[in-house]
């Protein structure tokens, strides 16, 4: 099966040992853990009992993906619409991930725990009554492991875009798509996939890719036994030009 193919099925696709994904981590390491040592940029970033580093748009890649002149490419971007890039978010989760912030309700903390967080990105809470709406319409979800630590994996549940989406179109319908309330349509979607859909975590090491549907379900793993440097990825996340574009 071809990834475009797996991707459609699936939900997600890895894309292992690519050289032109490793040339971009070789020049990439470095500059995040620069990037992640700056005492400043750490206090902005730490969460969950400085288990998590959330890194959003902190590596200063250029619109290509490239850093220090070292092109993003590889064969992801065959099954991917040309869309410029974002500064890449740098994820670091640490041993003992995920403990918990003074601030987290006990439910918030046990669902990071018992179901890995999981989310479908670019649906923000607003407002007292925390209702989600579509505030961010990305095209595609990008990581690429930048050290080789293999605890706290990035988690999907397989066949999770196809109810994701099926669902929020049919919620959004024909009104303007930034007013509807989301809330409902999306937590019964959750219900569903967690009833049906059993998660599979991605094991994905330096020079792997691996790309995962905008609408699938997908969260971090707590971290397993034992000690090390903690599990480093960067993220991309492009938007299309048009919303609409996101209900596909």
């Amino acid at each position: 099966m071809d990834k475009a193919n797996q991707i459609a099925k699936d939900g997600f696709a890895v894309f292992h040992a690519d050289p032109e994904v490793s040339a971009w981590v070789k020049a990439a390491y470095p500059v995040a853990v620069s990037v992640a040592s700056d005492p400043v940029v750490r206090a902005q970033q730490l969460r969950h009992g400085d288990t998590w580093f959330v890194g959003v748009d902190v590596l200063p890649n250029a619109k290509d993906g490239s850093i220090n002149g070292v092109a993003l490419g590889g064969a992801w971007r065959d099954v991917v619409p040309d869309i410029a890039l974002h500064a890449a978010q740098l994820s670091i989760v640490y041993p003992g991930y995920p403990k918990r912030d003074a601030a987290q309700s006990e439910a918030n903390h046990r669902y990071r725990i018992d179901r890995f967080a999981a989310h479908v990105d670019g649906l923000l809470l607003e407002g007292a009554a925390r209702r989600r709406f579509a505030r961010e319409f990305h095209a595609y979800i990008l990581g690429v492991p930048l050290n080789d630590a293999t605890a706290a994996p990035t988690v999907v549940w397989p066949g999770s875009h196809r109810i994701m989406q099926h669902a929020l179109v049919d919620a959004v319908g024909d009104k303007n798509l930034n007013e509807v309330d989301l809330t409902q349509a999306y937590h019964a979607a959750r219900r569903k996939v967690f009833e049906t859909c059993a998660p599979v975590a991605i094991r994905a090491r330096p020079g792997d890719a691996f790309l995962i549907h905008r609408f699938a379900l997908h969260g971090t793993a707590p971290w397993e036994s034992g000690a090390g440097p903690g599990r480093m990825i960067a993220f991309f996340r492009p938007e299309f030009a048009k919303a609409r574009d996101w209900l596909g």
